[in-house]
């Protein structure tokens, strides 16, 4: 097997933040994205900065940002910026919002409002003179090309993605049917917009954790699970394979869905949620690659198999360093 692994964190401390991506460069992974959701972590940008100013190869950027409480040229100065400071290893990853807007009473933006924040950031780093909404922009001082992924969950915004981003971040799980329905709206945006789908950049963004037995290791992600399953049910009319007797369970976890508990870690109300549901082993293994070193590596082949070569982990849980570690060694190491 071929595998890429990234990695994901919310942001606490930034002296915490340094540590782990020195750590995530040390331990194998070839990213880092951290989130953007200013009422629940710290601020993305200083977060950012401080994990390059503690690495020295490993790609940063935000995953994901969004167009509402970042305007274009703050989101493309900013990233312009890093870039500066770590030639060649940061990414811009955006996408509609999520608990970054719904915790200041916003909602998602649409589609057509996520193509022009791309476009708008794309020509502002390469210091083109640029229109939004209405009005003409440029950044005096940027001049570069950066890759913009796009996180997407439903086959539009996979289409809009093979359209007009550099490259994806799938977030609505694994399975023979899902990837290859997945795979095939990246490539018929790709097709209309004259593009190879070969060129993209297609990430998927699943929880991981590993433990002495599967159940200490699913007990870490269950809030985790949680946010999948509360995505799995916005968007309905969406064809997400959703089995039909499954669909009044996921209705109920996203009413009671906690956005000021969104990916937080204990024994939280999402967390509660999915202990109640009965779908934890459904979510686990639609989600997340968790159990003993054993279950990892062989789902890892199931995944290879699949057309899955490049894997962006959501880590969550307290003892980051102590996963990677433990990740690096008994399963990067076999696979």
């Amino acid at each position: 097997m071929a595998l890429s692994f990234g990695i994901s964190f919310a942001p606490n401390h930034p002296g915490d933040v340094a540590k782990w991506c020195r750590a995530a460069e040390d331990c194998g992974f070839e990213r880092v994205g951290l989130v953007d959701s200013q009422s629940i972590y710290r601020e993305l940008y200083v977060s950012c900065t401080a994990g390059l100013h503690a690495s020295k190869h490993i790609r940063i950027g935000p995953r994901v940002t969004n167009a509402l409480t970042r305007h274009p040229t703050v989101t493309a100065s900013a990233l312009v910026t890093m870039a500066e400071l770590a030639p060649g290893r940061v990414f811009a990853g955006v996408g509609t919002g999520d608990s970054a807007l719904i915790n200041i009473g916003l909602r998602p933006i649409k589609l057509a409002a996520l193509g022009e924040f791309v476009r708008c950031i794309r020509g502002l780093m390469r210091g083109e003179r640029v229109q939004y909404q209405g009005s003409e922009f440029r950044l005096t001082w940027s001049g570069i090309d950066m890759p913009i992924y796009v996180s997407a969950h439903g086959p539009k915004t996979l289409e809009f993605s093979g359209a007009h981003a550099d490259g994806v971040i799938y977030g609505d799980g694994v399975g023979k049917k899902v990837v290859e329905d997945a795979l095939s709206a990246v490539r018929r945006g790709a097709d209309q917009a004259g593009r190879r789908v070969q060129d993209m950049d297609v990430w998927w963004g699943l929880c991981g954790n590993v433990g002495n037995s599967r159940n200490e290791a699913l007990s870490q992600i269950r809030m985790l699970l949680a946010a999948k399953a509360n995505h799995l049910a916005r968007f309905p009319s969406q064809n997400k394979h959703v089995p039909a007797e499954f669909r009044e369970v996921l209705d109920r976890i996203h009413k009671e869905y906690s956005y000021l508990e969104h990916q937080k870690p204990g024994e939280t109300t999402n967390a509660r949620l999915v202990t109640e549901s009965g779908l934890e082993d459904y979510l686990a293994n639609r989600y997340a690659i968790v159990g003993t070193p054993e279950d990892c590596v062989e789902r890892l082949h199931e995944l290879d198999e699949m057309g899955v070569h490049k894997i962006w982990l959501n880590v969550h849980f307290e003892d980051k360093i102590g996963f990677m570690q433990r990740w690096s060694r008994e399963v990067m190491a076999k696979v």
